[in-house]
């Protein structure tokens, strides 16, 4: 019987640098040195099951990140949580553990939406101003790259404000917003950034985005990851 255990984890300070091969060389490194009972790939070059919901953005944070990793044997989940952060070095966290139940839907197939907060330096009331603009806005059109079929980049014109379901102004020139995320529609943070830096005028200090959250839908009803595909979490 095949076992998945799905990580929530957090990463914070200079190593949100790394890029995303870096980040899942990292938790493999983890995996292995923590004892782990991993399930590996067949072939040659053998590599650990493990994928991640939604690939992090070299110098983004995140308090609510997802990483699924197929198990050679069932182990509590409390346990996995407990080795793996005994080995992690500072700036990165594991907060749960979740071994999901038979069949479960991989954690990147499963992404419909995250929450991000971005630290601008802009002032509340200059923020509430441009959420209050944005969200006015019938539509929001932005432009993207795309191959067409002879490889070649095309540039189109995309309407995001459906893809906005939250943009809230919050204390301390922080701009909160639950983005809709996936393969159907994917809504970067830092495409409502440079619009909000178009309509404050002045470009941004050193913005900082965090995510969140990352929330699949089940039911018709958005649950974050670690609620998703049932099964047993650490300290359940």
């Amino acid at each position: 019987m095949s076992v998945t255990a799905r990580f929530r984890f957090g990463r914070k300070g200079p190593v949100r640098f790394l890029g995303h091969l870096d980040m899942l060389r990292y938790f493999q490194r983890a995996v292995m040195k923590s004892g782990i009972p991993a399930k590996y790939s067949e072939g040659f070059h053998p590599h650990q099951l493990m994928s991640f919901a939604y690939p992090l953005a070299v110098a983004m944070e995140t308090e609510g990140d997802y990483m699924d990793l197929d198990l050679a044997e069932e182990k509590p989940a409390d346990g996995i949580l407990e080795d793996l952060n005994s080995v992690m070095h500072e700036g990165v966290w594991v907060s749960r553990v979740s071994i999901l139940g038979e069949g479960a839907a991989n954690a990147m197939a499963l992404v419909a939406a995250a929450d991000y907060r971005i630290f601008t330096g802009y002032t509340k009331e200059a923020l509430i101003q441009a959420c209050d603009g944005l969200l006015a806005s019938d539509s929001i059109l932005i432009e993207k790259s795309k191959k067409n079929g002879k490889k070649k980049k095309e540039t189109i014109q995309k309407d995001i404000r459906p893809g906005i379901l939250r943009l809230e102004a919050e204390e301390d020139g922080a701009l909160f917003m639950k983005l809709v995320s996936g393969s159907g529609m994917n809504v970067r943070p830092a495409d409502i950034l440079s619009l909000i830096v178009e309509k404050c005028g002045e470009d941004s200090r050193d913005p900082l985005i965090r995510r969140l959250e990352i929330y699949g839908e089940e039911g018709g009803e958005l649950l974050p990851l670690s609620d998703c595909g049932g099964g047993k979490k650490s300290g359940d």
